[in-house]
């Protein structure tokens, strides 16, 4: 089975904690920026990434969940890797 990649973007809101105002029941909420993470939904892998791939061993991946597919002879894995964040202006998203 042929290894196929699909790349995506998602989205987050960087905000603090909501803060009443004067008016009773309202609530302001101040936003700080979007962290904007490229995701790869790989269907079909033989190969996992290794520790080295990750950021705290130097490399770009935020986290990676795999799970094996039940086929007669296989190490074939279908999963999704999150690479680290890149923060972006919120104005940005549409």
């Amino acid at each position: 089975m042929p290894e196929t990649v699909y790349r995506a973007q998602q989205y987050r809101l960087r905000a603090g904690s909501p803060m009443p105002t004067q008016q009773t029941g309202r609530f302001v909420l101040h936003t700080f920026m979007a962290e904007m993470n490229d995701i790869d939904v790989i269907a079909c892998t033989s190969t996992l990434p290794g520790s080295e791939d990750f950021r705290g061993q130097g490399g770009s991946m935020m986290s990676a969940n795999f799970s094996r597919l039940n086929i007669k002879g296989g190490d074939v894995f279908n999963g999704k890797i999150v690479y680290a964040p890149e923060y972006i202006d919120e104005d940005v998203i549409v």
